[in-house]
């Protein structure tokens, strides 16, 4: 939901509180203060949130939810990081960048840190897209991995591994890692071996176990 709605709620309401209470002579003058005082406080969400709604695609149905209009039907890879380990640089909201490395966009609002690099086209295997994604970070997000004989296995991007951003237990009976998510869901094949569509969505995150 946006909040936008809560914010026209709060004034729509107050407004009516304040004007029932104000003695008649006083009412414009008490409104325009408040209505004064609500927009400095509100203007830069509000700004933030109308670039949202007027740059971003917005339908939690939607494989690009979240990701900028014009890479609709376009493949993008999106880094996900636990709260206060993502990058140096990226701690402040989800970036956009587009093939190039140039930033689109910052979403504040966004409940993930970290990046999408989007606008991708052409791309048939996982691993392809993301070398290409990773490229076009300047190596803000190198990935190191172990390979293994059915493929590899990612151990960090942009030097955060996934034990030390959340909790492994030495015995194995908790843990964490670097997952993979093919349009919002949980890929069946790991990287080496996904086969991509034409608006793929990759998504990596750290879960826990």
């Amino acid at each position: 939901m946006s909040v936008l709605l809560p914010i026209i709620a709060f004034i729509l309401a107050t407004t009516g509180a304040i004007y029932g209470m104000s003695p008649p002579d006083w009412r414009l003058r008490v409104l325009s203060v408040f209505w004064l005082v609500m927009l400095l406080l509100t203007s830069s969400t509000i700004a933030t949130e109308w670039s949202r709604m007027t740059n971003l695609v917005l339908d939690d149905d939607d494989s690009h939810n979240g990701l900028p209009k014009e890479w609709d039907s376009r493949q993008a890879v999106c880094f996900h990081f636990p709260e206060g380990h993502a990058p140096e640089g990226f701690e402040d909201g989800r970036h956009h960048l587009d093939t190039s490395g140039r930033e689109l966009f910052v979403d504040p609002l966004w409940n993930e840190t970290g990046t999408c690099v989007g606008g991708f086209e052409g791309y048939e295997t996982g691993l392809d897209l993301l070398g290409a994604a990773i490229d076009a970070t300047g190596d803000s997000f190198a990935m190191r991995y172990t390979e293994f004989s059915f493929g590899i296995m990612i151990d960090s991007f942009g030097g955060i591994n996934a034990c030390d951003a959340e909790i492994c237990s030495e015995d194995g009976t908790s843990g964490a890692s670097w997952s993979l998510y093919h349009n919002g869901v949980v890929a069946m094949v790991g990287i080496s071996d996904l086969a991509l569509v034409e608006d793929s969505v990759l998504t990596w995150r750290i879960d826990t176990w």
